[in-house]
């Protein structure tokens, strides 16, 4: 698959290797596709990868990885033709240094109101950047990744994704769930900065 990711940041420059490094073409779109960190970020993901403006990069994906600062969210998608694309909504609205939720509802909600058309899945939103570049963790226990959606189809290229980086992917609901994903950021990011990065949620079954 070709995914276009969506941001240049510390989620995209994790995830845009790991995706390269399992067989996917990655396009970065970026509102300076030249600028020399992403020429960087590109040559770091691989011979296939590239850079292009965010409406070229999203036109010839498969899978679009919104990956932007939430307070620039609304403003990119609003501006895409997004129509019959799997969105993967990584996005979470946080009030700094609170670290509180500035909406109601969800930013996976939210995305879907501004891209009515689109297949938004909320994914890759509940642990940092460090765990999506490395899922290794301890006596083959595999970190969780919930994702949520309205559209089984998307849904399971999200979920087929998560597992091929080492994740175990659980299908968490409809877009609504959202809500519960995001306040997972909310915890992951608060032990974070009580000192303990290197962790993530695991599901015990019985």
């Amino acid at each position: 698959m070709t995914l276009a990711i969506l941001g240049t940041g510390s989620v995209g420059s994790a995830l845009g290797p790991r995706f390269a490094a399992v067989g996917h073409t990655v396009v970065y779109g970026s509102r300076q596709p030249d600028r020399d960190d992403v020429r960087a970020l590109v040559a770091r993901t691989g011979p296939e990868a590239s850079a292009a403006l965010p409406a070229d990069a999203v036109a010839e994906a498969d899978v679009v990885v919104l990956a932007t600062p939430w307070e620039a969210t609304q403003a990119l998608v609003r501006s895409l033709d997004l129509a019959g694309k799997v969105v993967l909504d990584t996005t979470n609205p946080l009030s700094f240094p609170d670290l509180g939720l500035v909406v109601d509802t969800s930013a996976g909600e939210w995305v879907q109101s501004w891209a009515p058309d689109a297949r938004v899945v909320k994914a890759f939103s509940s642990v940092g950047a460090n765990v999506m570049a490395d899922t290794d963790f301890p006596a083959g226990v595999r970190p969780v990744m919930f994702v949520a959606g309205d559209d089984a189809s998307a849904k399971q290229t999200a979920l087929g994704l998560a597992e091929a980086l080492g994740f175990e992917g659980v299908d968490a609901g409809g877009i609504v769930r959202s809500r519960a994903l995001e306040h997972l950021a909310v915890l992951w990011i608060a032990q974070s900065r009580a000192g303990d990065r290197e962790h993530a949620l695991g599901v015990l079954r019985r």
